[in-house]
């Protein structure tokens, strides 16, 4: 089972302006764990995989010290960084966007109700 959703965030340019970029949120419960972004721009699709914690703990305070960090920006809308070798990327999205995509994962798995199949993973990756 999964939850999907489409929606917009504002890729911040260096000087401060914004682009609007379709985005995708897929969670999937035999992930419980992740939550999957796909960003759609200029013809290419650039996929990021990170955590719902991280996610959920970024709606009220900094979270994340690797290669993703969110961080609540005002009442209405959080900071996204993106961090590879060469860039950050910073997106603004709305609060409430980001709130029912993870309140709908929620429904269909519990926090504190995830699960990971090890030995699945390992004959999945083996085969």
């Amino acid at each position: 089972m999964r939850v999907a959703s489409r929606t917009v965030f504002d890729f911040v340019r260096p000087d401060g302006s914004t682009v609007p970029v379709e985005t995708e949120l897929l969670y999937q419960s035999d992930d419980p764990f992740a939550v999957t972004m796909r960003f759609h721009a200029g013809g290419a699709v650039a996929t990021w995989i990170m955590g719902r914690d991280l996610l959920a703990e970024g709606m009220t305070a900094p979270a994340g010290l690797g290669d993703v960090r969110v961080r609540p920006n005002t009442g209405r809308t959080l900071m996204l960084e993106l961090v590879s070798d060469r860039h950050v990327t910073v997106f603004r999205l709305p609060t409430g966007t980001l709130r029912k995509f993870l309140d709908a994962s929620y429904r269909l798995v519990p926090p504190g109700a995830e699960r990971f199949d090890a030995d699945a993973f390992l004959s999945a990756v083996l085969s």
